[in-house]
């Protein structure tokens, strides 16, 4: 009952943060503290509070949902830098052929316009992008300009795309992060983004400006109306917008007076004791987890009117492209409105990829929005993650379902086979840095001399500090430039990462590919038997390597569990609504149930619940993997730990496995793990398959 020195009858606007919450545990414990019946409690759960046990569940699993969407917003932010790259890179200046330049990025444009129009098909499975890679690999003077001009569309279309998936995501982080801002006391003030909706919505703002555009008008024709303010755009001023529905939340009130209501008349209890209560659950975060509903529930309507809506918008600037297109393969364009003609086109196509990008992530996460603001109390846990996205820790537990992680390695797969392999082989053919002269005018990249005519001014340049290089900061990577870095590699004999600071520095390091499996993410190299993957990765290995030995960890992996928590709820005997129940990983458990072909599956986890967790198992239908649970002592690594148990006495050289874990530092810093030839290690990353 008390926190510190206060006790709830002390809770107020102004000291609400000093009190624990968020949790039905909370109010329990203080109405036993208070000397109500057990049974009374229980009566409460089972009746008038059910709404508010629902409440804390979706308040727990909106928070882990934001952070999921900030280690993929992390994740896109990584891949855009290298999307910049690309197409910084391929940008080819016209100089005084501009007419001719103009040709051919119509023509590029023309090349293209099945794969940026159709969803389904692959840049790699268009003739002329095989053709500009191609040419790209040879001597520079064996491309075309057509060539540099399909290679820069894709680039521009790709970091439209990933734009649109960026903005949506990280859009849906801050509304999740807002909700969970919802004031604790019923005095409090509304965050500023919910009382905007749907205007605040960063995606609301992008289809709304876009909608609002001509489509077949070009950039000259646009600044001029814009200089002419013939046009205002609504995201400037959010607050002034018509569309901002301010409205008063009701629900979370009328919810929290329904509970005191049946409490005082369906189970008569006192007025001093619902008095005690009520300030119970104010002060516990009861009221806020009611509002969190509430809010999530109306974000939930604005963002279902969404996608429909962009749809449309699409629809308009393909059909009218469709209609450039058509018109434009039956006339060849006057000399001199070539510019014209291919401003507007450019314009045109990047909204289109940026729209489709909206599109695909925002209609994601308006579904999973409304799974949340629908979920009942007794529902399994859905998405765990961890609190340290900036450094690279994705650990992630998230439906088998979940799309967004996709949309974001769909823009890498592009930048792995077709922009970086046609980048760098064109790079080993020119000078670098790009010399002053060079057609690549947008490498923002300088030698010592001619820094000084760097239109950016040098301030906003970093030095290389192996070819002494000035760059901007897409360029720029721990003080080296993409190409000293490759070099690096390629020539250095040392066994670490390359980068200083790295915490596994040598632990996490691959000699095949120079790589840190930590700096580099996303990395996997078969030499050294350590992958990246999710479920999915798991059965193929399996199928593939059919060892002797499937080990999986627990927490985080195999099930949702985290920090060494029960997957059962706990105080069993005493509420049923005490905790929520765990979910286990649908494709782990299909890799354990074709592993049983080849040999035995076991946990092996650092969680001591090993009884519960023995339980939670055969309650899913594992009964195998129940009876081979295995808690490694402290301060003993797991690699140690399946040496000793699994590869020791006659069959030890016969013995092999897959060791899938969510944590690099368990598969890395064991030297015998990194040895053993028989052992296959799976990084395990719920929500980045690859």
């Amino acid at each position: 009952m008390l926190d510190g020195d206060l006790s709830i009858f002390d809770y107020n606007r102004q000291n609400a943060l000093l009190f624990s919450q968020g949790d039905w545990q909370l109010i329990r414990r203080d109405l036993a503290f208070a000397g109500i019946d057990p049974s009374c409690i229980q009566e409460l759960e089972d009746g008038p509070c059910t709404e508010l046990i629902r409440a804390f569940r979706i308040r727990r699993e909106l928070i882990h949902y934001k952070k999921v969407c900030l280690h993929l917003f992390e994740e896109g932010r990584k891949i855009e830098r290298e999307l910049k790259q690309a197409m910084a890179f391929f940008f080819w200046n016209d100089g005084e052929n501009k007419n001719e330049g103009s040709k051919a990025h119509l023509q590029a444009l023309h090349l293209l316009s099945q794969y940026y129009l159709n969803d389904n098909i692959s840049p790699l499975e268009i003739d002329a992008v095989s053709v500009a890679m191609k040419r790209h690999c040879e001597k520079s003077t064996a491309c075309e300009l057509v060539d540099r001009k399909i290679l820069y569309v894709l680039a521009t279309g790709a970091i439209g795309f990933h734009k649109g998936i960026s903005l949506a995501i990280q859009d849906a982080r801050n509304l999740a992060k807002s909700i969970c801002l919802s004031p604790r006391h019923p005095d409090g003030e509304r965050p500023l983004k919910l009382r905007n909706l749907p205007a605040s919505m960063y995606v609301d703002q992008a289809v709304h400006k876009i909608a609002r555009e001509d489509p077949f008008e070009s950039r000259d024709e646009r600044r001029e109306r814009m200089t002419q303010k013939e046009e205002k755009i609504s995201s400037t001023n959010v607050a002034d917008d018509p569309r901002c529905s301010d409205k008063k939340l009701t629900k979370s009130g009328m919810a929290y007076n329904l509970i005191l209501e049946k409490v005082r008349n369906e189970h008569n209890w006192p007025t001093e004791a619902i008095d005690f209560l009520s300030s119970s659950i104010v002060a516990r975060g009861g009221y806020k987890a009611l509002t969190i509903v509430e809010e999530l529930e109306n974000y939930s309507s604005h963002l279902s009117a969404l996608p429909s809506r962009t749809k449309k918008v699409l629809q308009q600037y393909m059909d009218a492209h469709n209609d450039f297109i058509t018109i434009s393969n039956r006339a060849v364009p006057t000399e001199g409105d070539e510019g014209n003609a291919l401003s507007a086109a450019v314009k045109r196509v990047g909204n289109i990829h940026s729209l489709r990008g909206l599109l695909k992530a925002s209609g994601e996460n308006a579904k999973w929005v409304s799974v949340l603001a629908s979920l009942s109390w007794k529902e399994n846990t859905m998405f765990v993650a961890g609190d340290d996205a900036a450094n690279g820790n994705n650990c992630m537990f998230v439906p088998q379902e979940f799309e967004l992680g996709n949309f974001i390695n769909a823009s890498r797969k592009l930048l792995e086979e077709v922009l970086m392999p046609a980048m760098l082989n064109a790079i080993t053919s020119e000078s670098w840095p790009p010399q002053i002269g060079t057609r690549r005018t947008r490498v923002a990249a300088y030698d010592e001399h001619s820094v000084e005519y760097a239109k950016c001014g040098r301030n906003k340049l970093s030095k290389c500090m192996k070819c002494s290089g000035y760059f901007d900061a897409k360029w720029i990577r721990h003080t080296f430039c993409i190409m000293c870095e490759r070099r690096i590699r390629d020539e250095s004999v040392e066994n670490k990462c390359l980068f200083d600071g790295c915490k596994l520095s040598e632990e996490a390091f691959c000699p095949h590919f120079r790589r840190c499996f930590v700096c580099d993410s996303p990395h996997s190299c078969e030499e050294c038997r350590l992958y990246r993957g999710d479920g999915e990765s798991a059965i193929e290995l399996v199928s593939v390597l059919q060892p002797r030995f499937l080990l999986l960890d627990f927490d985080r992996t195999i099930c949702s569990t985290k920090s060494g928590a029960s997957p059962l709820p706990q105080n069993k005997s005493k509420s049923k609504h005490s905790r929520h129940q765990h979910t286990i990983d649908s494709d782990l458990k299909v890799a354990v149930a074709a592993h049983r072909t080849y040999g035995s599956s076991h946990v092996i986890t650092r969680n001591s619940h090993k009884r519960d967790i023995e339980e939670f198992l055969i309650q899913h239908d594992l009964k195998d993997l129940a009876s081979n649970v295995h808690v490694v002592p402290k301060k003993m690594s797991k690699g140690s730990y399946i040496k000793d148990n699994f590869f020791t006495g006659d069959n030890s050289d016969a013995s092999s496995c897959i060791f899938i874990d969510d944590d690099i530092r368990e598969l890395v810093r064991d030297n015998w793990l990194k040895s053993c030839e028989q052992v296959h290690r799976l990084l395990f990353v719920r929500a980045f398959s690859k």
